[in-house]
């Protein structure tokens, strides 16, 4: 029979895109941006966000998508940081 506690847990809130941009501000020793962006997506990185997003939140795909339009960052980069920042 499995131990229970009277105590409810709190679920975890989930974070927004607006504290994970806030939170990516925030980070010291970022790399500097490698790529030009039109502020759109190529049609390279739309195929392979489409293919990340089987693995990866809502969250990790709207952060990534700042982070290489807004920021002109490229695909791995902004990866990297978001793993770090918002994780899977």
């Amino acid at each position: 029979m499995p131990y229970h506690t009277d105590k409810k847990e709190k679920p975890k809130k989930s974070m927004t895109l607006k504290q994970a941009i806030e939170k990516f501000e925030e980070m010291k020793n970022k790399p500097k941006a490698n790529m030009m962006s039109s502020g759109r997506l190529s049609k390279r990185q739309k195929d392979l966000m489409k293919t990340h997003s089987e693995h990866h939140s809502k969250l990790h795909l709207d952060l990534m998508k700042y982070l290489m339009t807004k920021k002109n960052y490229c695909f791995e980069i902004s990866h990297e940081l978001t793993m770090k920042i918002a994780g899977k």
